[in-house]
């Protein structure tokens, strides 16, 4: 099996497009509106955006499913339920501070924008561990 620093590239990929997926979910079907809202953005806005921006998204979105996956190996995180701790704890650690920046430094302090971030970034790195540990 091809191989990226070391892990599975299948499951660098299937990971990437579950992490990627859950963005969907969240910012295309579950949050839209109210995340929408709190950036202060309309369809119109939304509509005029160049694809190119999504390749980019999820390019961030396989760095962090690497970076995820060589903590999980680095870690020995064998079972499922190593791997989705380790996630969680990444995220707390990790992800969680990080968007509080927008949170802090954007004038709009909105709360909502914050509990939409968090929890993708939650809900991806998790999916990501289960998949990168299922698929090894």
């Amino acid at each position: 099996m091809p191989k990226v620093l070391g892990l599975n590239l299948v499951g660098v990929i299937v990971a990437s497009v579950a992490f990627y997926f859950v963005g969907f979910l969240w910012y295309g079907l579950l949050f839209s509106e109210a995340w929408m809202n709190a950036e202060g953005l309309t369809a119109a806005d939304a509509e005029g955006q160049s694809p190119i921006w999504m390749i980019g998204g999820f390019l961030i979105t396989v760095l962090q499913v690497i970076g995820i996956g060589l903590v999980l190996k680095w870690k020995g995180a064998a079972s499922l339920g190593e791997a989705a701790t380790t996630a969680l704890i990444l995220w707390f650690f990790l992800a969680l501070p990080f968007v509080h920046y927008a949170y802090l430094y954007l004038p709009a302090h909105s709360v909502t924008l914050l509990l939409i971030d968090a929890s993708h970034l939650l809900v991806g790195w998790v999916v990501s561990a289960i998949v990168l540990s299922l698929i090894k």
